[in-house]
């Protein structure tokens, strides 16, 4: 079992690796997306994220209890 375990970690941590070395997520650009976004309001900017995502979800419902129609040709 510990060899399993041992195997599965190193699996991860080999895919993790390249995620590491990303160029976007190091460059100035990205650094200046994060400052924006976290340093001055991070509750509006979340609550802005998080706004269309009730009504998303209401239109998906809506979808589906919509009765389906069977095409007869």
């Amino acid at each position: 079992m510990k060899t399993a375990t041992l195997v599965l970690a190193l699996a991860v941590l080999s895919v993790a690796a390249p995620a590491a070395a990303c160029t976007l997520c190091h460059s100035p650009t990205a650094l200046g997306v994060r400052h924006q976004l976290l340093q001055h309001d991070l509750a509006r900017n979340a609550a802005a994220v998080a706004a269309p995502i009730p009504l998303l979800l209401a239109m998906i419902l809506f979808a589906v209890q919509e009765p389906r129609r069977r095409i007869e040709g």
